[in-house]
């Protein structure tokens, strides 16, 4: 089990002004599944992915990564952990406009004073189709091209998980697909464990389980482990 989460909460504001984002999500993910996490806007999905990877703080509930219980670590170390062991790809992508595709892949590798290794990044930019933009900026490329860019990113530092908050979001139709078709490889030739955030059901039914949530609670699961 690399993801489970216990009596999950988050809270927002006060008074007439409180919303319950989140309320009392059990969630449990085997390490190796693609699991996608599909609701209305506002329906908590968001939520619960900001608070899988440590963006955010719980109400109450916590919630265990590869056994580790990320709100009992201190700031600073959620901070290490999360870098370590995290990789985050966004829909609009986030990438700094003044590094070229090179950098902002290993930037993150950099943040931990760790050297990159030339070769891996290299075999994983050649894997991603983005070995020849290695030397170009942000601007040069296209929408799909820079969520590759962005995936690389979130690889770099060989994470344990991949979350993905609506990285479709920004594409067209096309490209939305040859996104989730490489993320669909990345799972099964390097079984890498990713939970993806989507409003689109028919890319949803792309990923091996899907997870319904309304009103920040768990209505359904194809795979059948929330509880």
């Amino acid at each position: 089990m690399i993801i489970k989460t216990h009596e999950l909460t988050r809270i927002y504001g006060s008074g007439e002004n409180r919303l319950r984002a989140l309320d009392c999500a059990n969630l449990e993910v085997e390490r190796g599944e693609f699991v996608s996490v599909v609701g209305t806007s506002g329906s908590g999905k968001s939520t619960l992915l900001h608070l899988l990877g440590g963006l955010d703080r719980p109400t109450g509930g916590r919630v265990f990564i590869d056994g580790t219980d990320i709100y009992s670590l201190k700031t600073d170390e959620l901070t290490i952990f999360r870098r370590r062991f995290i990789g985050f790809v966004f829909q609009s992508f986030n990438l700094i406009p003044g590094l070229n595709v090179w950098q902002n892949v290993t930037l993150p590798i950099g943040l931990d004073n760790i050297k990159a290794d030339k070769a891996e990044i290299e075999q994983l930019l050649e894997t991603l189709g983005i070995a020849d933009k290695r030397h170009a900026m942000p601007n040069q490329l296209s929408g799909g091209q820079q969520q590759r860019v962005a995936i690389a990113r979130a690889l770099a530092t060989k994470p344990h998980i991949i979350l993905a908050d609506e990285p479709t979001g920004n594409l067209d139709s096309r490209t939305s697909l040859e996104v989730m078709l490489l993320l669909g490889r990345l799972n099964q030739d390097a079984a890498q464990t990713i939970v993806m955030i989507t409003h689109n059901e028919e890319l949803a039914q792309m990923t091996s389980r899907r997870i319904h949530i309304e009103d920040g609670k768990i209505v359904s699961d194809s795979g059948g482990a929330a509880k």
